[in-house]
């Protein structure tokens, strides 16, 4: 059941068009997989509107996993949905306080900038992503340690599906020496929260995405068949 707030939002990540991009899935004639970016308007919240949509960060190492029929893409937001966001994870409310926040690069740099400013907690930047494709890696900026005595982070992040990037971020944070809880907006309960609390790091989700869809749903915006494909779908990509 969303609150009141997260119901604006939900609009909002639905009816927002930006120029986004999409990577689609297409096969060669051998039956092989390849991956094509291209840009088309989309919602930041989106459904797939053809062939080959949506492929994710995993189909870059496994390319025949099956395809998403939606796409949570937070990235280039006005400052109205940012503004909103900010709002939503505001309104969590964590077990101890917190002394940093700082955001999984690119996309949630300026999302917890704005819960920054939201929240109070002062932000930090923490971390860069270097390398590209399937060589990435999140690494702690040189130069970059906690005071010893405030050594407590809140890593915050868009999404979480099999929560590979966030996993690399809590060991990078680690290691130099901060204490790190994690906060995304919306979890796409396909595993990554357990994964992340599996590494003794509490991981705080706003919204779950099954609830945007039954929002959806009841609004008739959306029909009971992506419904049900996309439920299917999140349920047999758990890991």
């Amino acid at each position: 059941m969303l609150t009141k707030l997260q119901q604006e939002l939900a609009d909002l990540l639905f009816n927002t068009k930006i120029e986004a991009k999409v990577i689609r899935r297409l096969q060669n004639p051998d039956g092989t997989y390849y991956l094509e970016e291209t840009k088309r308007p989309t919602s930041p919240i989106d459904f797939a509107q053809s062939e080959g949509e949506f492929a994710l960060k995993i189909h870059e190492v496994k390319p025949e996993a099956p395809l998403s029929p939606i796409y949570v893409s937070l990235r280039n937001l006005p400052e109205n949905v940012l503004e909103k966001i900010a709002q939503v994870l505001a309104k969590v409310k964590f077990d101890t306080p917190q002394d940093y926040c700082s955001g999984v690069p690119k996309a949630a740099v300026v999302i917890a900038q704005a819960y920054s400013e939201a929240s109070g907690i002062p932000f930090i930047d923490v971390f860069e992503k270097v390398g590209s494709n399937t060589d990435r890696e999140i690494l702690v900026k040189d130069g970059v340690s906690p005071d010893p005595k405030k050594n407590r982070l809140l890593v915050i992040d868009d999404v979480i599906a099999h929560g590979r990037s966030k996993l690399e971020a809590l060991a990078a944070a680690k290691k130099a020496g901060f204490y790190v809880n994690m906060l995304v907006l919306i979890d796409r309960e396909q595993g990554g929260m357990e994964q992340v609390a599996k590494e003794n790091c509490r991981v705080y989700a706003a919204m779950k995405l099954t609830d945007i869809l039954r929002y959806y749903l009841e609004k008739k915006i959306i029909s009971q068949k992506q419904f049900d494909e996309t439920v299917n779908y999140l349920k047999k990509s758990r890991i």
